[in-house]
């Protein structure tokens, strides 16, 4: 089978390299239940990795195939019972579950509107709802058992460590740079910083990120700190595709991961994700803390004040 029909599940390498890949395609999955056309609205042509993801996290599991396919269409029942196991099975993250909460939230008061469906409907989207409460309010409790900032501080260990083994070297330097901030924005780190924006930590954080991610960008590019490199032959482009280093699944797991940056207000980003400058805004040369800086704010547009 192509590399590119192949479907991804959470055992795949690229969901273990990047972790908040799972995250967004549940949140994904929520946001495309239409109870108003009874229907899942999956949209396969918008991108082959959400096909892909689709495929692999809710086609190989035996246990799933016999409790929902026997029985249901691919409706808003088998539709809700596919999200309820995906966001227990899948969904891990903080933000990614208060997403779907809030998506089953819209859901139940669309079905409240609408005469045609079911009580059993009814109760199976109230259980979620139950579900996705009791999981916030375990969460909430985690984290206030846990120390919250050591928790950001050993997801910034974490992903910089993944960064400097070698994880992401499939990829461009600026696209390594990108990768780790999205690890960044979808784990504890980012929780942290939405949780007090503003705060003094979360700058002190942010500092950190850039800090740490101009470092591992110059020593990836073999420059010095202040050295300036052309965006087009240093930063941008990947190194060659070997056979079973999954860097054509990466570059497109990227591109997925910022489906929702455009190129004016994420150039860098855009650029990154498309291995080419998108905008003028893009310098043609530039150093290892632009790249880091600008990309964290472009990333992290929500929590970052100035960094």
């Amino acid at each position: 089978m192509n590399a590119n029909t192949t479907p991804i599940t959470p055992d795949s390498p690229v969901c273990q390299i990047l972790s908040s890949l799972p995250e967004k395609f549940v949140v994904d999955f929520a946001n495309g239940i239409d109870v108003t056309s009874d229907h899942l609205r999956v949209q396969r042509e918008r991108t082959g990795v959400f096909a892909r993801l689709y495929d692999g996290f809710t086609g190989q599991g035996a246990r799933r195939n016999a409790a929902i396919q026997a029985s249901l269409a691919d409706g808003v029942e088998a539709s809700l019972k596919w999200l309820c196991e995906l966001s227990e099975s899948v969904a891990e993250s903080n933000w990614a579950i208060t997403q779907v909460n809030d998506r089953v939230t819209a859901l139940t008061g669309n079905v409240a509107q609408l005469a045609h469906y079911s009580a059993d409907t009814r109760v199976q989207l109230q259980e979620l709802a139950d579900r996705l409460d009791a999981r916030i309010q375990g969460m909430a409790q985690e984290i206030a058992r846990i120390d919250f900032i050591q928790k950001a501080q050993l997801n910034m260990d974490a992903t910089f460590d993944k960064w400097a083994a070698g994880r992401f070297v499939a990829l461009s330097p600026a696209a390594r740079c990108y990768a780790s901030l999205e690890e960044l924005r979808w784990g504890a780190l980012g929780d942290y910083c939405r949780n007090y924006p503003g705060q003094r930590q979360s700058r002190d954080f942010m500092q950190m990120v850039v800090d740490r991610a101009t470092k591992q960008l110059a020593t990836d590019a073999g420059i010095g700190l202040q050295t300036s490199a052309e965006m087009a032959t240093v930063w941008l482009p990947a190194p060659p595709v070997r056979p079973g280093n999954a860097g054509d699944d990466l570059q497109q797991a990227l591109s997925y991961l910022a489906d929702r940056m455009d190129t004016d207000t994420a150039p860098f980003v855009n650029s990154a994700t498309q291995q080419r400058p998108v905008n003028l805004t893009v310098p043609l040369i530039a150093q290892a803390r632009r790249i880091a800086g600008t990309m964290t704010q472009e990333v992290f547009s929500l929590e970052v004040i100035d960094v």
